[in-house]
């Protein structure tokens, strides 16, 4: 099985004991773990938002455990679903296949908005990263996945990518505080403009 260096999970459940509101799960890795918090104010007294954000690969057995039974653990009307950023040891065969797989769990869950990754730079510059050939593979295997399952897309490497590099944190793959609120306003835009 391969892993990263460090591999780690944050999450949060909001108000777990009201249902007065639709539930919506922000599913992630680091970049959705930094804009939850404004999504959640974007969204308050229309959705609770929940989320889980993790470093580990859509081919490792134990974030599809993981996923499956945070998501089935409460009543999700909406499940925006972002993972392309991690696990580059993947094919693009192999990440899709695993996308496959949870999408058509999640999607009977709840209504999926699947999320492309977003652009990536190297350090201190305005070039992209190696990876950034993977992410854009990875974002177009999202489309017939969409497609099939009847998945609304939220482009957020579009998003990503019409931003000043001062939207970037320094490391060129998180962002400054204007980049998750450009983030965080389309996430919210996707998830109440859901048909």
């Amino acid at each position: 099985m391969n892993k990263e260096r460090f591999e780690w999970i944050h999450s949060w459940c909001d108000y777990t004991e009201r249902n007065d509101l639709p539930r919506v799960l922000l599913i992630g890795d680091s970049i959705t773990h930094g804009y939850q918090t404004k999504v959640r104010q974007r969204l308050e007294g229309k959705y609770l938002v929940d989320y889980i954000a993790t470093s580990y690969s859509v081919d490792c057995v134990f974030y599809n455990q993981l996923i499956a039974a945070f998501a089935a653990d409460s009543k999700y009307d909406v499940i925006h679903f972002n993972h392309g950023l991690h696990g580059g040891h993947m094919t693009t065969e192999v990440y899709t296949s695993g996308m496959d797989a949870l999408t058509a769990s999640l999607s009977r869950i709840g209504k999926v908005i699947l999320v492309t990754s977003t652009k990536t730079y190297n350090p201190g510059t305005e070039e992209p990263t190696a990876f950034h050939e993977k992410v854009l593979e990875r974002n177009a295997a999202l489309l017939p996945l969409a497609e099939k399952y009847g998945c609304a897309v939220n482009d957020l490497y579009a998003v990503s990518a019409s931003l000043p590099i001062s939207a970037y944190s320094p490391d060129g793959t998180h962002f400054a505080d204007a980049g998750y609120d450009a983030l965080a306003d389309q996430v919210a835009a996707s998830i109440l403009n859901l048909k």
